[in-house]
């Protein structure tokens, strides 16, 4: 009987779950060849939050990051996460990028591109598999575990039968809320091994508690690996223990074959290192939830709609959420809850929980899943919520990506313009994925500092502002009569304190201009209106008035939630009004502009 193969995610979706993606490149180097001399199947090392996190937070060339990652790592193959079309983003990419993402990910030193489709539309999946396939990839192709009436065992296993036909070498099984449980997946992998003849793969969190017997019955059924995390970044939101997991199957018939003296060294660095990453770590991401079988919904955003409740006061209404976010999911058609669909029902939930009416506001996102711009839901979409979110209009049934131009030659233009001059494709995509960072990526030296208010900036030749990046809340949420913020330009912190209208500077400060709240016409809504999802600042206006644009184009950047939003168009046509300012605070559901 073959040996049971485990895939170590400390480097990738471990520290991505508790330590929000922060663990740096020189903290990783050093126990490099440890983890290199277990004998994993894998090292999930890159891709996911962690290419964002690499880029915004710390500054990091993602790209050179992998490149060290391979050098130091020689034997054991490095695995990429993306998320089909959207690869790392929040929106999907045209082809040409996708294509020159996987080529150049390969070219780096990825060996297994495990992939999924956050609707499991497996019509999004079809380019980044034959990419992944023609680069000499491993492909992973997984299916999100989410129960409905829609997706059950049977569908599962014709997703499965589908997935192999379009070129997939292993069959994954992605359950991002920790909710499989044991009799479920025995059933499961047996009946995908039966009808595939792949391997098959489990990747689980341990929000609920359930993982570690949910491993062991689909490695009884046949799962040929499963994903585990050194026990310093285990449990939680993240991973079981690959401690645990090597020694449960010590000695018997699915056996590893790991050193776990080798295991323990590695997660004896991890706990040493561990306190430098206190300030990231959430007490929510750790604890066990067996409710989560009902909502469904992974243990990171929960966390986030518990704080919102919070500080707005509300916290009695916690149970009242849960039963809108089960509600919510029904009515958008059982979509699996990774993201970032699961974060676009959570806000819907947390603003029908917060308002008088459900659905009294509909946030920018929900339309657009609405329109389909993320893919086909499982199920049909509640006839009443289709006309709310989008009056006469009408969704589309096409790819997503069918709409887009190609954008790798545009992007180079894009760059030239700003003074950027591309010597390499990843540069260009990095640009892509995050225009407003790259800059400071690819030409840190020419960036200007920003002087704290009431202090000249230092001459310099022209380069992009920086921009200051609130840490507000995500739902649907009024702005407070006071509230204090602490942004980041350029790696120096500033307290920002808001009082109702206005902006007051602490010393040293950086004062970002707030709207005065939205007019009667940005108030208005209705077809061609396209609207802020969350309150948030607004980092770039991509249009002006009487440009063209077509379905699904980025036209507002939106930070906020410690991200940055692409807010799309939900119809073509002209830009009749722009109301977004660059660099202001914008409440939620407030009018950006009409399209018409």
């Amino acid at each position: 009987m073959p040996r049971v193969l485990i895939t170590e995610t400390v480097l990738r979706d471990a520290q991505q779950s508790l330590v929000q993606g922060r663990l740096k490149l020189q903290h990783v180097l050093p126990i490099a060849k440890t983890l290199d001399d277990i004998g994993y199947h894998a090292l999930d090392a890159w891709g996911g939050w962690t290419f964002a996190a690499s880029v915004r937070a710390l500054q990091e060339d993602p790209w050179q990051r992998l490149r060290a990652l391979r050098g130091a790592i020689e034997k054991t193959p490095l695995q990429m996460l993306i998320r089909g079309q959207t690869l790392i983003a929040q929106s999907h990419q045209p082809d040409d990028v996708v294509r020159a993402f996987i080529d150049q990910a390969v070219a780096d030193g990825i060996r297994v591109v495990r992939m999924f489709d956050p609707l499991n539309d497996l019509r999004n999946l079809e380019v980044p598999i034959e990419a992944a396939r023609k680069a000499g990839a491993r492909v992973i192709a997984a299916l999100v575990y989410s129960p409905s009436p829609v997706e059950d065992e049977p569908w599962l296993v014709r997703s499965a039968n589908r997935l192999k036909a379009l070129g997939a070498d292993w069959i994954g099984i992605e359950d991002v809320a920790g909710i499989l449980a044991p009799a479920t997946v025995r059933a499961l992998v047996s009946a995908i091994v039966n009808a595939t003849r792949l391997p098959v793969s489990i990747h689980s969190h341990s929000t609920t508690g359930l993982a570690p017997i949910t491993y062991y019955a689909a490695i009884e059924a046949g799962a040929t690996g499963v994903d585990t995390a050194l026990s310093a970044l285990a449990w939680g939101a993240s991973q079981p223990a690959t401690e645990t997991i090597v020694a449960s199957l010590h000695d018997g018939p699915y056996a590893t074959g790991l050193d776990l003296n080798l295991i323990s060294q590695a997660s004896r660095y991890f706990d040493e290192i561990h306190d430098e990453y206190l300030e990231f770590q959430d007490p929510i991401a750790f604890r066990n939830d067996v409710f989560v079988l009902e909502h469904q919904l992974p243990a990171p955003v929960l966390a986030v709609m518990i704080r919102t409740l919070r500080e707005r006061k509300a916290i009695d209404r916690y149970d009242r959420l849960m039963h809108e976010l089960v509600q919510v999911r029904q009515e958008m058609g059982y979509p699996p809850l990774a993201a970032p669909i699961n974060q676009i029902a959570a806000r819907q939930a947390l603003s029908n929980t917060m308002s008088e009416k459900r659905y009294q506001h509909i946030e920018q996102p929900f339309r657009d899943y609405v329109k389909g711009l993320y893919g086909s839901p499982p199920g049909p979409i509640d006839a009443e919520v289709r006309r709310r979110a989008l009056g006469s209009s009408e969704a589309i049934t096409m790819r997503p990506a069918d709409l887009l131009q190609p954008g790798l030659e545009r992007a180079r233009r894009q760059m030239r313009k700003q003074g950027l001059t591309p010597t390499s494709v990843d540069q260009v995509l990095t640009y892509i994925l995050f225009p407003e960072e790259a800059p400071g990526i690819l030409r840190p030296s020419r960036m200007v500092e920003q002087a704290p208010v009431g202090q000249p900036a230092p001459a310099a030749e022209p380069a992009p502002a920086p921009k200051p990046v609130p840490v507000a809340p995500p739902a649907a949420a009024p702005v407070p009569p006071a509230r204090e913020f602490t942004v980041e330009v350029d790696g120096e912190p500033y307290k920002v304190r808001i009082l109702g209208d206005t902006v007051t500077a602490q010393q040293p400060a950086v004062a970002a201009p707030v709207t005065p709240g939205p007019s009667a016409a940005q108030r208005a809504g209705g077809d061609g209106a396209i609207q802020a999802p969350m309150q948030g600042m607004v980092v770039k206006v991509r249009v002006a008035p009487g440009d063209r644009v077509r379905l699904g184009d980025v036209v507002v950047i939106l930070e906020a939630m410690k991200m940055q939003n692409d807010i799309v168009a939900t119809v073509g046509g002209t830009v009749r009004e722009v109301f977004a300012k660059e660099g202001a605070i914008v409440a939620p559901n407030e009018v950006l502009m009409t399209i018409g």
